[in-house]
């Protein structure tokens, strides 16, 4: 007999994860770019004067194209640069990106932020004796319905739902920093049992 079952358990977020950036438009490429590149390192020294981390802090992304008004006609270039910061003070979070922000002045991008747990291990395994206790629980009761009792475990398979579910932080202005509501994650795992009936 073959049966699923999935467990779920909630943490705590203790990580953010942002995606920012700078854009920048010019007449020429270098001019682009040379923009683009200051109020991108001001972005990231507003982030470590906020307690991120270098090995926090990563390049995402980078482009350089032409660009064009609203008829279609060019006018010089667009650079676009993007960061990712991985933020473990939640609580501060807010503060340091807004700081971000400011230093980048009207270049600096927000794109995204996320919550994350930053070791979800503890919680996965707790979440995979959920999901064998539950795949145990509905072959338990399938074998009684018809008149068998479960042998031996042939085989155990983890898949389907297993993973951390990614988190939308929620923010807003509050005086002059942006707030981030951490809320919570669920952290799920799915597995597949195959048993063997005893008699």
């Amino acid at each position: 007999m073959t049966v699923t079952g999935s467990g779920r358990v909630a943490v705590r977020p203790d990580l953010v994860i942002a995606q920012l950036g700078a854009e920048v438009t010019a007449g020429s490429v270098q001019a682009a770019l040379g923009g683009c590149t200051e109020a991108l390192s001001a972005v990231s020294a507003a982030l470590r004067e906020h307690g991120v981390a270098g090995a926090d802090l990563g390049s995402a992304g980078a482009s350089v194209y032409a660009a064009h008004d609203p008829h279609g006609v060019p006018h010089g270039w667009t650079a676009s640069q993007q960061l990712t910061a991985r933020i473990h003070d939640v609580a501060a979070a807010g503060a340091g990106v807004s700081a971000a922000l400011a230093a980048g002045g009207d270049a600096a991008r927000l794109y995204s932020l996320a919550l994350g747990v930053d070791d979800p291990e503890p919680a996965r395994a707790q979440a995979r004796e959920l999901a064998f206790a539950d795949a145990q629980g509905t072959a338990e009761l399938y074998a009684r319905l018809a008149g068998r009792r479960l042998g031996l475990v042939r085989t155990v398979t983890e898949g389907g739902v297993a993973g951390t579910a990614p988190g939308m932080a929620r923010a807003y202005a509050a005086k002059s920093a942006m707030e981030i509501e951490p809320g919570s994650l669920d952290v799920t795992v799915g597995v597949t049992v195959q048993w063997d009936f005893a008699g």
